[in-house]
């Protein structure tokens, strides 16, 4: 008989703590999450529901060589129209994907 491991129930003020350790932490979201045995999917979740990296508009250079999504934030401002951007991914093997938006 096989016995799962169940993880802990944490409050909001224990997943606003994460949240802000994550932000400060060297690790991937994937790597921080195993460290304190979250689920990813829940940290995702209450980091939307607590507003942490939500606002402005982020641009930032990134690699997820273990392939993991990266959450690159907000593209544009609200209300104002459509704000231009340039998004350019390396594929590996020489390719290049550029999406802009003018």
């Amino acid at each position: 008989m096989a016995t799962s491991k169940r993880r802990a129930r944490r409050g909001r003020a224990q997943w606003q703590g994460l949240v802000e350790r994550a932000a400060h932490s060297p690790l991937s979201i994937k790597a921080f999450c195993r460290a304190e045995d979250v689920s990813t999917a829940s940290f995702y979740s209450w980091r939307k529901r607590l507003g942490a990296g939500t606002s402005g508009e982020t641009v930032a250079e990134v690699s997820a060589e273990d392939g993991t999504f990266l959450e690159l934030g907000v593209l544009g401002s609200e209300g104002a129209g459509p704000a231009p951007w340039d998004i350019e991914l390396e594929l590996g093997a020489g390719m290049l994907l550029r999406l802009r938006r003018r």
